[in-house]
């Protein structure tokens, strides 16, 4: 803990209390001592040896008190250092397939491939408060629909506005990654990661995915990527080279591939991303300050009301 002042400068002030004393200090024959009523008469006994204190102890409190007033015109603040937990996010790039395929409805209760995709990711960007999330949708290009951003609604209404019809057809897996890495290298925060969710295989030219992967690494940037297939494509040959490219991509940058069949299979899915990227607990030290101006104007007034009821009682002094 420590002291500091608002306005140290008028503390100068207090240099001018002892030429004050020096005006007022009772000279000899600079003042008679007195005493209030018809009573009145020499001093005698141990008050008349020691007059001096009727005469000091007023302005001892007057004095006080305009150091004290001083001290609170200077605005006194204590500063107490305190140390709080929190939990330091990531920033996490959300990449969604919005090609003609996903609206497939071949998944249970006939539901579209995009719209259990929607409902995973939005449910994931609500349960990541400290994160800064970013949105990227691809077909057979990629397009930037949210920069990173910490208000998860944001992402949410993003989500929730994808359509299929946003970018020509296809699935350039390479555009969406080197799109996402881009957008989350904007954040400053460090942990970065990218989860990508497909229903094909890469088709786009140009980079291949590979290259967009090792461009990834290089950079620091995790890749976690999905695919969406009903169960009756899982042995098909589409399905394997799909996977092959998802996972060497996601080998390549530290990160894992995993596959969805069911809405409740990607619910389970988006849970164990966020439980491997889950945020790092930190500490920092914050300092609290505290006003404490009121202490030293109270303790003024005090001393000046004492210095009025001194002045005030059977004893006065005369200038």
């Amino acid at each position: 803990m420590r002291l500091e002042f608002t306005d140290p400068d008028l503390l100068y002030l207090l240099f001018l209390l002892p030429l004050w004393w020096l005006v007022v200090w009772p000279r000899k024959g600079g003042g008679v001592l007195y005493a209030r009523g018809g009573s009145a008469g020499r001093l005698t006994g141990w008050w008349g040896q020691r007059s001096w204190v009727v005469l000091t102890l007023p302005r001892v409190l007057r004095g006080a008190a305009m150091a004290c007033l001083i001290v609170a015109l200077a605005g006194p603040v204590r500063i107490e250092i305190v140390e709080e937990g929190y939990l330091e996010g990531k920033v996490i790039g959300l990449a969604l397939d919005i090609s003609g395929s996903m609206l497939s409805m071949d998944m249970e209760d006939g539901r579209s491939r995009l719209e259990i995709a929607r409902e995973a990711a939005i449910g994931f960007a609500e349960g990541r408060p400290v994160d800064d999330l970013s949105l990227v949708a691809f077909a057979g290009e990629a397009i930037t629909r949210m920069p990173p951003t910490a208000d998860a609604n944001l992402i949410v209404s993003a989500v929730e506005g994808l359509e299929v019809d946003l970018v020509h057809d296809g699935t350039d897996i390479s555009a969406a990654l080197l799109t996402s890495v881009a957008r989350v290298r904007e954040s400053e925060r460090e942990g970065r990661v990218v989860v990508l969710l497909t229903d094909g295989a890469h088709n786009g030219g140009g980079v291949l995915p590979v290259a967009a992967a090792r461009a990834a690494a290089g950079l620091g940037v995790k890749v976690h990527s999905i695919s969406v297939l009903p169960p009756e494509f899982r042995r098909t040959r589409f399905a394997e080279d799909m996977e092959t490219v998802l996972a060497g991509v996601s080998g390549l940058t530290g990160g894992q591939y995993f596959h969805a069949s069911t809405a409740a299979a990607l619910d389970s899915i988006y849970r164990t991303i966020d439980m491997i990227e889950t945020p790092t607990p930190r500490v920092r030290t914050l300092e609290v300050r505290y006003p404490e101006r009121a202490w030293p104007l109270l303790a003024g007034l005090l001393l000046l009301g004492l210095d009025a009821m001194l002045r005030g009682t059977r004893w006065g002094l005369v200038p």
